[in-house]
This record gives C-alpha cells, structure tokens and sequence, in this order.
C-alpha cells in the first residue's frame, strides 16, 4: 500500500451493510492516500485450494463491495504470496 502513496492505514474498519448477508462486516485493513484521497481495502482470510476464497469471505467480499461500490481485494492468510482478483 504505502508504494502506492498510501500514508493511513486503518484496521478492522466498520461498514454498515443493509440488506446484506449480515448487517456489517468489518473491512480488515483500508488504507488512504491522505493528498488524493483514494483509498485501497484488503480482506484477509482463507482460501480454497483451487485459490478462491472460502464461502464466508466471498459473503463478506459481496456485502462489503455492495456497500461501498468498490469490492476488496482478498489476500488469503492459507497463502499469503497469492491474491485473488476476480475478473
């Protein structure tokens, strides 16, 4: 993150979800470029062995994309030098 000029990085950062899966999730590290403003979230958890996340994280991917109109990124902590960027 901090090469893409990202200089505040929260963790366990709350997001109301309405009418998702459940009523929040918890984005697991977002990050801010404090001089534009753009921001960067990453979930962390499990993956399948084919490289896919694990159903919960999809739920929470889904939820959280939804909310925000900008989908995580998923790093899995079963493979952590392997992210998964749906297409």
């Amino acid at each position: 993150m901090r090469d893409k000029g990202i200089d505040i990085i929260e963790r366990e950062v709350l997001v109301e979800t309405p009418g998702g899966t459940k009523g929040k999730r918890y984005i697991d590290l977002r990050g801010t470029n404090s001089k534009t403003g753009e921001t960067e979230s990453v979930q962390v958890g499990k993956q399948n062995k084919n490289g896919t996340p694990v159903s919960r994280e999809v739920k929470a991917l889904n939820d959280i994309g939804k909310s925000t109109q900008r989908r995580p990124t998923f790093t899995p902590y079963n493979n952590p030098f392997r992210s998964y960027k749906p297409l």
